[in-house]
């Protein structure tokens, strides 16, 4: 083999390791796993991951597979210091050591989350990412309308896999604007035109 098919060929395993916002052309969409957790059904992370599949080829025009993995418990070390609902930073962190740049872990709960978050040590939240990070959860619990939950997850996925932060443009029907603790679907469809710009895979 000569050395310069060598350098051709670190050169395209390094390419598909990398994230889709380092290397706009690459050829390699993620695998998502989904990771139910407690009474989330299986049935339901399928039918969860069709549809975020049916979200992400809108936006990104690529195919991306969906895993869904065994339910797990969720333990009593997840829980907030009341005993009342679950630490999303935790249960990310308990998912984190299996993810990777290209494998992206989403845990799904029915149960309350919250995280520290504008000065309230104890926020209620539907959704919760860590940027950078390459796990992210979210809960159907403050979820209004249930038909909105995969674009909840389709939020955190893209928090997570771009290390993307909020709409810049607090654009009202963009899937990334900022909630401020008041999240409302119904009217978004999917990126706005500045968000679609900088998000490519």
């Amino acid at each position: 083999m000569t050395r310069e098919l060598i350098y051709v060929l670190l050169a395209f395993f390094t390419l598909c390791g990398c994230k889709k916002s380092e290397v706009a052309d690459s050829t390699c969409p993620p695998t998502i796993f989904l990771q139910p957790y407690g009474n989330f059904t299986q049935e339901e992370a399928s039918k969860l991951g069709k549809d975020l599949q049916k979200l992400l080829w809108g936006m990104f025009n690529v195919d991306m597979d969906c895993e869904v993995l065994p339910s797990q418990p969720l333990s009593d070390s997840l829980l907030n210091d009341a005993k009342t609902r679950y630490r999303a930073d935790k249960i990310i962190r308990s998912m984190s050591s299996k993810a990777d740049e290209h494998n992206i872990y989403i845990g799904l709960t029915h149960q309350d989350i919250s995280c520290s978050v504008r000065g309230k040590a104890d926020w209620g939240v539907q959704g919760l990412s860590l940027i950078p990070g390459n796990a992210c959860v979210a809960s159907t619990f403050r979820v209004k309308n249930k038909r909105d939950f995969p674009k909840v997850v389709c939020h955190e996925f893209i928090h997570t896999y771009f290390n993307y932060h909020h709409c810049p443009n607090d654009d009202s029907t963009c899937l990334m604007q900022d909630a401020k603790g008041h999240p409302n679907y119904k009217n978004k469809k999917g990126l706005c035109q500045y968000c679609q710009k900088v998000l490519k895979m």
